[in-house]
């Protein structure tokens, strides 16, 4: 079942604004490669839509690694919604960074909230 960040908020101005989300992908398994699932929405200040920023799904060799970025223009709030197929040793994270890149909200695959569904992108 896929997993969310749920609703963060990402203040619309000063140092702890977030301008882009990293999402690291880790394959650990020595043998199986592992399908990734990613969908990224931002809202606005008023909260009326829900807006994708990207929809990924990529494979993850055995031992592998992969950076997604995603930008987070007019962004008062985000989710990250994931899950994997195939491969069970597979860690998920989701960043946030200010324009400096700095680390400003972290999101564990362990905080994230299980769903049972992706949200149906229009």
């Amino acid at each position: 079942m896929p997993n969310s960040t749920g609703f963060i908020y990402n203040p619309t101005a000063g140092e702890t604004q977030s301008t882009q989300l990293i999402v690291t992908c880790i394959n650990d398994s020595l043998d199986a490669s592992v399908n990734v699932e990613l969908e990224v929405f931002r809202w606005d200040t008023t909260q009326t839509a829900r807006i994708p920023i990207g929809h990924d799904l990529i494979e993850i060799l055995p031992q592998g690694t992969r950076t997604l970025i995603y930008p987070l223009i007019n962004a008062a709030f985000f989710e990250v919604q994931s899950d994997f197929f195939s491969a069970t040793s597979t860690i998920i994270h989701v960043y946030s960074v200010s324009s400096t890149g700095q680390i400003i909200q972290r999101v564990l695959q362990s905080e994230m909230t299980v769903i049972d569904r992706f949200t149906n992108i229009p």
